[in-house]
């Protein structure tokens, strides 16, 4: 059985309307476009992390007296694949929040991420305002750290 997947909306409130007019944004159709972006960024970025890590296999050990001239290349090539890694997990985050039908909805508040942003970023769990306080710190995200 096909679950259906719940239409993101728009608050009144974000565009000053009474609570009847509100407008669907995402619907089944759109739904399956933004699983299909989901999914292919997340193919994409499964086979970034799988070419960089075969780069960093392929490297020589460096000869301690010599020093090693490719450390800073190395370094910077870790750097990516962390951030590779925590883009993948928020890939599936997100996957996985539209399997349950809370997908566009912020995991701190409760309340509906505004369709512009989940265009920007379509595997943001967070809206704006809850993102900026868990980057200060203020409040937790998850303990991962990883959700956008």
């Amino acid at each position: 059985m096909a679950k259906r997947m719940p239409a993101v909306r728009i608050t009144a409130g974000h565009l000053g309307l009474e609570e009847d007019d509100r407008e669907d944004v995402l619907t089944e159709d759109k739904w399956k476009q933004v699983r299909e972006k989901l999914e292919a960024a997340q193919q994409e970025t499964v086979a970034e992390i799988s070419r960089l890590s075969e780069v960093l296999k392929s490297e020589l050990d460096a000869d301690p007296e010599e020093g090693d001239p490719d450390l800073y290349e190395r370094e910077k090539t870790l750097a990516l694949l962390g951030n590779l890694e925590e883009k993948q997990y928020s890939l599936s985050h997100a996957l996985a929040k539209m399997d349950d039908g809370t997908y566009g909805k912020c995991e701190v508040c409760g309340q509906d991420i505004i369709p512009e942003r989940l265009e920007a970023l379509p595997y943001t769990t967070y809206c704006v305002q809850c993102k900026a306080l868990v980057e200060r710190g203020v409040i937790a995200g998850p303990s991962t750290q990883l959700a956008r």
